[in-house]
This record gives C-alpha cells, sequence and structure tokens, in this order.
C-alpha cells in the first residue's frame, strides 16, 4: 500500500493590520493602551472600555497577532502566575495614519472616524506633535507602494499629476492648477477630525506628500499645504515648488 505524503500546510498570514482596526472593539483596546501609556491586563484594559476580560482578551490578542500590541509576563518577586500584559506597539501617529489608508481601501471611512480622532487628540498632547505627525506621514508613504509612481525623469508638471493621482486614490478630489504650482485638494477624508487636530491630521497629510514626491525623479518638491483655506464647500492647497510654469 502506497502511502500518501501528508499535506503541508503554508504557515498563516497575520491579519492586515488596517482590517483589524476596523474592529470597534479592537479599537477601542488600542486607544485605552495609548492613553494609559502603560502596559495592563486584559481585566484591566476591558474595565476601561467596557468588555469582559475573556473578550478583552481575544481583542487583545488580535491585536497583537498583527503587530499593533506586544504582550510579556509581568515581572514578579513573589510566586505565582504571573500577569500577562500588554501594550501598544506602535504610535498614535503611525496608527492614525494606518486608520486613514485603512479608511480609504474600505470606502466607508464612518468607522475610522472615533479612532482617528482619539489618536489624534493623544497625539495632540505632545510638545512634538507636529513633528512626529510628519514623520509618521513620511512612514504612511513608504506603505502606499501598491500602486508604483512612474519611472524615469518627470518634468514638474507630470510629477504633479502623479502625486495628484496617489492623492485621488486616498479621496481627497485633487485638481493640479494649470500654472503647476499647486494642487487643490477638493475633500478631505478625515476633514471633522482636522479641523479638531490640525496640526496632527495635516502634518501627517505633509509628511506623506513630501515623501512621496522625493521619490519622484523630479526637481518638484512640496512647498506647503495650507488647510481649509475655504471652509465651505471645503478646499485645502498643497504648494508646490520648482513647478515648470506647465504640464509636458
Amino acid at each position: 500500500m502506497r502511502l500518501m505524503p501528508a499535506p503541508t500546510h503554508a504557515p498563516a498570514r497575520p491579519p492586515d493590520a488596517y482590517r483589524v482596526l476596523a474592529g470597534r472593539s479592537r479599537q477601542a483596546l488600542l486607544g485605552a493602551l495609548l492613553r494609559a501609556e502603560r502596559p495592563m491586563d486584559a481585566t484591566e484594559a476591558g474595565r476601561a472600555v467596557g468588555l469582559h476580560r475573556n473578550t478583552a482578551r481575544v481583542q487583545l490578542d488580535v491585536l497583537r497577532s498583527a503587530g499593533l500590541v506586544r504582550r510579556f509576563p509581568e515581572e514578579r518577586a513573589s510566586r505565582g502566575r504571573p500577569r500577562m500584559l500588554y501594550e501598544a506597539a506602535t504610535t498614535a501617529a503611525d496608527l492614525l495614519g494606518a486608520a486613514e489608508r485603512a479608511a480609504s481601501e474600505a470606502g466607508d471611512r464612518a468607522g475610522y472616524r472615533d479612532l482617528a480622532r482619539l489618536l489624534a487628540a493623544q497625539l495632540a498632547e505632545r510638545s512634538d506633535a507636529a513633528a512626529a505627525a510628519v514623520r509618521a506621514g513620511r512612514r504612511w508613504a513608504a506603505a502606499l507602494d501598491e500602486h508604483p509612481l512612474p519611472a524615469g525623469p518627470l518634468p514638474p508638471g507630470r510629477a504633479a499629476e502623479a502625486l495628484a493621482g496617489v492623492l485621488a486614490r486616498l479621496g481627497f478630489a485633487p485638481e493640479p492648477d494649470r500654472s503647476g504650482s499647486q494642487i487643490l485638494l477638493h475633500r478631505c477624508p478625515f476633514a471633522d477630525v482636522a479641523r479638531e487636530s490640525r496640526a496632527v491630521v495635516c502634518g501627517i497629510h505633509l509628511g506623506m506628500l513630501k515623501a512621496t514626491a522625493e521619490r519622484l525623479d523630479s526637481p518638484l518638491q512640496i512647498e506647503g499645504l495650507d488647510p481649509f483655506v475655504v471652509e465651505e464647500p471645503s478646499l485645502c492647497v498643497v504648494r508646490l515648488a520648482g513647478a515648470d510654469g506647465g504640464r509636458r
């Protein structure tokens, strides 16, 4: 009798962090860890958001499997089984960028607004909030590689169009102007949160734009981002430097 080889199974793929962030309970638990700024066990974390410790433990382990939370045993001198503690494995700024990307991919952004508001408020309390937001935006840009940027030297006008393409996929409704000196943004996917925490949310967008422009083989540079130059309807302006006065 010929024995068939045992089937092999590919290792389980870690869940996508952006999809993990879609769960409201997981958003709440992650927010509790960020606010606490110290490790907590499942009982503490669950109590902070109104979940039973067993439910909290399951959701925390989902966050851990996605790399968003770390788990480790409590250091203790006494005998007995140590508590398992959890802490956020990344910063509020990076998570805000992840939440924005998740929202743009999901199409329905309502499920991410509460998380974005919580993360932005937590980050805004830091003394270096604006700089941290720009750094997070730069890291966010590196996560947008599934849509390759144009290769080869680009005149500024074409580079502006490439930037507009990235912004369009993220839901900003961009419009490069004829001079090539600016891109008008007719929509902000997180306008309500940006109005509350402008330095944080707009800083992340600015960092993402700067890093994306630097990856293009072009003299085009991001000079600045002017948020809400018109409130209703919403209009923000990306200012460009190195423009050639027209598209080629």
